[in-house]
């Protein structure tokens, strides 16, 4: 009997949190992550994925971000300037569903706290095993993969800062080399994208760094359909 494909839920994780500083709302934080619900292993392994992270991202605002909303509550209230209460915001955005491919990512805003940052990770699953698939899943072997999406990050950066479109640091070719990562990628109808954090390639206004190839017979590789019948 074949194995039923990982579906997500139309009802995902959600998680809300605030801290106090002597007695005052100084942050807060919500989440909202994918979610299958199923009772299956990898159904129940998925979900017992994304519950991971949301704890961790929790811990992150909790031990990261809250000293920082407590300082600058602190300081505006010396100062008696204005002061919002400082806000976490972690959600997803599926980008492809293929046959046994899901892909996506997460991103996490963090308003009214200087420096302005915002964090994204992404993750592919296999909807037939329920694990996460590498990078190197959709081109063909012996690819040297990370050569060839630094050089086409090199050359699309190139092309911006000509036409004045996107700025990046002098040594961008360098850094894209050093900041690359394999597991910072999602699929989507277009091609296969992959980025950067904030501050590692381009200054903040660039936010993250994003970029693209389309699918071709020698890679990246478009997942199949799902076969019908």
């Amino acid at each position: 009997m074949e194995r039923e494909l990982l579906r997500l839920s139309e009802t995902p994780l959600h998680l809300e949190k605030t801290w106090e500083s002597g007695g005052v709302p100084v942050l807060t934080a919500e989440v909202t992550l994918p979610r299958c619900g199923g009772k299956s292993r990898r159904a129940r392994r998925f979900d017992r994925y994304y519950r991971q992270y949301a704890r961790a991202y929790l811990k992150y605002c909790e031990a990261e971000l809250l000293p920082r909303a407590a300082e600058t509550m602190h300081t505006a209230l010396e100062r008696s300037a204005p002061w919002s209460c400082a806000r976490a915001v972690l959600a997803y955005r599926v980008t492809l569903v293929r046959g046994d491919t899901l892909s996506l990512y997460t991103e996490g805003r963090e308003e009214h706290l200087p420096p302005r940052l915002t964090l994204r990770r992404a993750e592919t699953w296999d909807r037939r095993t329920g694990f996460l698939m590498p990078l190197t899943a959709f081109f063909l072997p012996k690819t040297a993969v990370k050569k060839r999406l630094v050089r086409a990050a090199r050359e699309t950066a190139w092309e911006q800062m000509e036409t004045g479109t996107a700025a990046y640091y002098p040594n961008y070719g360098a850094l894209l080399r050093r900041a690359f990562s394999s597991r910072s990628f999602y699929l989507a109808d277009d091609g296969l994208h992959w980025f950067y954090p904030m501050y590692s390639v381009a200054p903040a206004a660039e936010g993250i760094v994003d970029f693209s190839l389309p699918y071709g017979e020698a890679g990246p590789l478009l997942p199949a359909e799902e076969e019908k019948g």
